[in-house]
């Protein structure tokens, strides 16, 4: 009898690993050996580890699933234009994650239950995207004029009202997701994008947390939520920097150890961009194509910019300056979240930038995309 239930704990330990199946990942653009990683993408304070990594080979790599249960993930592909991260639900199961090309967008996610309700969330949001893009191709030139004349405040509002009805669809949607999916590690993980939001008190979005069922709240990403809605709690008094306000000098030093403040740099600049940022966020990687794009759009027309890390582990801050190909000043005190800066700039999340004078005045802040591309342009044809 001992040996049969020596036997049956084997066989149940193999069905188990058998059950977790792989995460295939499929390109037409990436060469062959590339390293593809994939993490667990944590909430807050905590820096993300590698779980998984394998090579490209034929356009494809296969690696075994490392998920037991359902965790928010993503996949860190270099391309040309730096890295690619793409985001996926971790779970029990075969992964499939397809690229078209360079533009995570385009990314076809697959293969499990969660990750095909993820790919749906997708396909709806784009749609949202690119009405946004539109709206903002269409009239950015137009409401840059009207703000300029200060006489048709009617028309302009108009235009913003309506821009902000777009983006407004934007957080229903996400609002349908994470009421949709409330037994499920997606729908926690669209509460999170809702948190994201601010729109409602921390104490608000506790009591909907409390509202989940015991057995996702227990989760290992469930966890991390209740931490990181404790965290926020804690900080929530912080006063965050806001359009109209003056940034807090700080010092830190650049990666052949320069010291540089941001009086020193601001000094004989026409604008600034103030881009808080670390190697282990998923977000911020994503986001730094746009900031390259910007830099090289508007660099010899007085824009300049200056990263400010919190990453604690000078090669991996010195490998994404690198990979990510970020060619204006860097620089950190390589103190993670202990950095003077994050509460003298009231800062609860990354990425978090500041578009700013040669003083100091913050005239725009948290830009993402095609609206840095626009708030730029539309600043310095002033």
């Amino acid at each position: 009898m001992k040996k049969l239930g020596v036997l049956m704990m084997m066989i149940l330990t193999i069905v188990s690993c058998q059950k977790k199946g792989t995460i295939e990942i499929t390109t037409e653009f990436v060469p062959d050996n590339s390293k593809v990683d994939i993490y667990v993408r944590e909430l807050g304070n905590t820096e993300p580890a590698v779980i998984a990594t394998g090579l490209l080979v034929d356009g494809k790599v296969v690696v075994d699933n490392p998920f037991t249960e359902g965790e928010w993930a993503y996949a860190s592909i270099p391309t040309e234009n730096g890295n690619s991260f793409v985001l996926f639900v971790g779970e029990p199961g075969n992964i499939t994650l397809h690229l078209t090309n360079s533009n995570i967008q385009k990314t076809v996610v697959g293969g499990t239950l969660t990750n095909e309700i993820v790919q749906r969330f997708m396909n709806e949001s784009q749609v949202i995207s690119e009405k946004i893009r539109k709206f903002l191709d269409d009239n950015s030139q137009k409401m840059q004029t009207l703000s300029q004349d200060g006489e048709n405040s009617t028309e302009l509002n108009a235009l913003m009202n309506e821009y902000k009805q777009i983006e407004g669809q934007y957080v229903t949607l996400i609002q349908k997701y994470a009421q949709e999916n409330k037994t499920n590690v997606f729908g926690l993980i669209m509460f999170v994008e809702l948190m994201n939001t601010q729109e409602k008190s921390m104490e608000e979005y506790k009591a909907d947390f409390d509202s989940y069922p015991e057995e996702l709240k227990n989760s290992k990403f469930g966890k991390r939520v209740a931490e990181r809605i404790k965290e926020l709690m804690e900080v929530s008094d912080i006063k965050e920097l806001n359009v109209g306000d003056v940034l807090p000098e700080f010092k830190a030093s650049t990666p052949d150890g320069k010291e540089v403040t941001l009086t020193s740099f601001l000094q004989g600049k026409k604008l600034v961009l103030v881009d808080v940022w670390a190697s282990w966020c998923g977000p911020c990687r994503q986001e730094n194509p746009n900031v390259v794009k910007a830099y090289e759009m508007f660099k010899d027309k007085g824009f300049e910019v200056i990263g400010y890390s919190l990453d604690k582990d000078e090669a991996a801050w010195k490998k994404a300056i690198s990979d990510d190909k970020l060619m204006w000043t860097q620089v950190t005190n390589l103190k993670f979240w202990n950095d003077s800066i994050v509460k003298d700039y009231g800062i609860k999340g990354i990425p978090a930038n500041y578009l700013v004078t040669p003083s100091g005045l913050i005239i725009a802040k948290d830009l993402r995309g095609e609206e840095l591309v626009k708030k730029i342009e539309e600043i310095l044809q002033k």
